[in-house]
């Protein structure tokens, strides 16, 4: 089986109250709305597929980001912040 390289955004402030969202609270939301769009399928090329591995520094430019995301191993999805967005990046079966 294969794996293709994911990239989501989340906002950081949609929190309820208005507090902000925790990265495994945005995780967990991208996980829930991937599940609910694709189903269980364990090779559906969606974050559903991964594990949250922690978080890494936010890349300089295009090459550091591709280089970070070689550095990350399949089924494993890691998040840095990047303004107002929690980003996740990763690989996800397929």
């Amino acid at each position: 089986m294969g794996a293709t390289n994911i990239h989501y955004d989340y906002p950081v402030n949609q929190g309820k109250d208005g507090k902000d969202l925790t990265p495994r609270e945005a995780f967990d939301i991208l996980y829930e709305q991937a599940v609910y769009d694709y189903g269980h399928d364990p090779y559906s090329g969606t974050i559903a597929t991964c594990e949250l591995a922690g978080s890494i520094r936010k890349p300089k430019d295009d090459d550091d980001y591709f280089d970070l995301l070689d550095r990350i191993d399949k089924r494993e999805v890691k998040y840095y912040r990047d303004e107002d967005n929690w980003v996740f990046i990763g690989w996800a079966a397929c």
